[in-house]
């Protein structure tokens, strides 16, 4: 199965409609992910249909329960995810991938370039000095950075396994996601 079936059917299976220019754009971003996936180690995920799922899957499922919101920041975004996909469907959202490994923040400078609602911060959260309505949190301990967050975000949202500590952000509610049974959106709130 070519990636671009797999992601089809995946965005199909969670009622999600892309144009063509975003679903070419996904496309895209999976094409040079898979070239830079040989240099440095952007994602352990190789097989375009485990990626589609896993991946776009997640973050497009994370882009159907958020509700509008103007900006967002991806704490740790690592290949982009979910702040690429979530910024490619919603280009009306600006959208901030923080990240701060060099290599990662070259390939999602090279992966945006192209897109006004992008902006990359080569930092840690705690070195960023902007806000956003909502921070994406993906394969990253919620424990290091909410702490982080405080008074940078009024709303977080995390892909994970087990429910974020309360501190700044309480109130978590849980969500299930699809084709896993071990993972949840958890959505919390500022204190």
């Amino acid at each position: 199965m070519t990636f671009e079936d797999a992601l089809r059917e995946v965005l199909d299976e969670l009622g999600v409609e892309t144009s063509a220019p975003q679903f070419d754009r996904l496309c895209g971003h999976f094409r040079l992910l898979e070239r830079w996936n040989k240099r440095i180690n952007l994602t352990r995920i190789s097989d375009p249909a485990e990626a589609a799922r896993r991946h776009y899957g997640e973050s497009a499922h994370l882009h159907r329960e958020l509700p509008d919101a103007a900006s967002f920041v991806d704490v740790g975004s690592g290949a982009g995810f979910p702040g690429l996909p979530i910024a490619t469907l919603r280009p009306s959202s600006s959208v901030t991938l923080v990240e701060s490994i060099r290599k990662k923040a070259a390939f999602l400078r090279e992966a945006t370039h192209d897109m006004p609602n992008v902006r990359v911060c080569h930092c840690r959260i705690r070195q960023w000095t902007g806000s956003a309505e909502w921070a994406l949190l993906r394969a990253v301990n919620p424990l290091g950075v909410l702490g982080d967050l405080a008074g940078k975000t009024r709303r977080v949202a995390v892909l994970g396994t087990d429910r974020p500590p309360d501190g700044p952000f309480t109130d978590w509610e849980s969500r299930p996601t699809p084709w896993s049974r071990q993972r949840k959106l958890w959505l919390g709130a500022a204190r």
